[in-house]
């Protein structure tokens, strides 16, 4: 096989030659947090094993380079056990020797090179079969959850009408309406307060993370390119989310599937925040709570949003904020992303289980997040340590309970 053949990864062959091997991405030491283990997968996979972090992936990505290897199920059944996190990009990128060429921090990108060995794989037939199915089924229905596509505004109270054109365009996702709709009536109870001027597309389709996250590209081009279309037709200009994996996607992945992509994408925090500065948004009661934040990855990590979700949290009276150890860019994942929770459920959980004994060392009452992935996740962690120490929210539920509206 010509090395011309690896497409997706001769994108990122500089990417992957630039690896020194260093081993910062299994353990490393930050001021901040002391001896951190980087990746949530090796430190969950019995033997912890070279392959499983990032280091070992690398080094397999420049085996089928170099046609030192050869694609296998095997070897997808290795590359897929990932939540493409980002935590070993984080620590490269602060471990970079300056003595190099062209600095990791300027070039490495470690979820990229993951993705692009996965497409490898798939297009080669070899992938996870819960994946396969889920994405066969995307491809008919447009979405991962084997729902019905005309199910997915069903959450919408009766007496609701949205325009067909406005300011802002509420991107609903996957997970939400299917899965955790009490989030979406939350998010539209909040605009409606604010008086924002917003509407909702019932022809809107999964965004195509779990399409890029699992290997298949073209799919994830069919999905975007029918969500443009939806934007345009709303004439909107900025695109509201509460999802992480879908704000990732359309913020990094739509702009590079489309250099033209011209749509501002706002996480629902960035708003509700914004909208609390302007005096639109009043934070009532307050609420005698301990609370600690865990940052999701692809909001994090991925785009870099740390602030807004603590903003809106210290606006909240009566809260006492704590962090938990390892925050911000040193986050520790929870378990679910990448295809994982689908294929690997009791990984994720015990990934989430690492999260959440973090979360009770803080002594909160209460671990927030802002991503329904996250939620659904550290809630079956939760649920697995059977303490009644800790309760799983959605920041919204803090935000709605200090607006005081039903």
């Amino acid at each position: 096989m010509s090395k011309k053949e690896y497409k997706n990864l001769e994108e990122v062959r500089e990417m992957i030659e630039a690896c020194y091997r260093c081993g910062d991405c299994r353990i490393a030491y930050r001021p901040a947090v002391g001896r951190y283990l980087v990746c949530p997968v090796r430190e969950n996979i019995p033997g912890k094993w070279e392959p499983y972090f990032a280091r070992g992936k690398i080094m397999l990505a420049n085996g089928l380079l170099k046609n030192e290897i050869k694609p296998s199920q095997e070897l997808a059944d290795i590359v897929f056990q990932c939540m493409t996190c980002g935590s070993c990009q984080t620590i490269c990128n602060q471990s970079y020797h300056p003595s190099l060429k062209h600095p990791l921090a300027q070039i490495m990108d470690h979820p990229r090179i993951w993705e692009a060995l996965r497409a490898e794989l798939v297009e080669r037939g070899f992938s996870i079969q819960r994946h396969s199915e889920i994405l066969e089924y995307c491809k008919e229905h447009h979405n991962p959850y084997f729902e019905k596509h005309k199910d997915r505004t069903q959450w919408i109270p009766t007496e609701k009408t949205y325009p067909d054109e406005a300011e802002y365009l509420l991107f609903m996702g996957c997970t939400e309406p299917y899965r955790i709709p009490e989030i979406l009536q939350k998010t539209i109870k909040i605009l409606d307060a604010a008086n924002v001027d917003y509407t909702i597309s019932n022809d809107e389709w999964c965004c195509g993370s779990v399409a890029l996250r699992t290997g298949d590209r073209s799919l994830a081009e069919d999905l975007a390119k029918h969500n443009l279309e939806v934007f345009k037709k709303s004439k909107a200009k900025k695109i509201i989310t509460h999802c992480a994996g879908c704000y990732r996607t359309l913020k990094i992945d739509y702009k590079e599937l489309f250099p033209d992509f011209d749509f501002k994408v706002i996480h629902i925090t960035e708003l509700i925040q914004e909208l609390i500065e302007k005096g639109k948004l009043e934070l009532k009661k307050d609420i005698d709570k301990v609370v600690t934040y865990h940052d999701p990855c692809h909001l994090g990590r991925h785009v870099g949003i740390y602030e807004a979700p603590r903003d809106v949290i210290n606006n909240i009276h009566g809260l006492t904020f704590k962090e938990m150890k390892r925050i911000k860019e040193n986050s520790w994942c929870c378990g679910a992303g990448g295809g994982v929770k689908s294929s690997n459920p009791n990984l994720a959980v015990e990934i989430a289980v690492d999260r959440i004994e973090e979360a009770l060392e803080t002594e909160a009452d209460c671990l927030v997040t802002a991503c329904p992935f996250c939620i659904r996740n550290l809630k079956d962690a939760y649920g697995k340590l059977k303490t009644e120490k800790l309760e799983v929210l959605d920041i919204l539920d803090l935000v709605i309970e200090s607006m005081e509206i039903e």
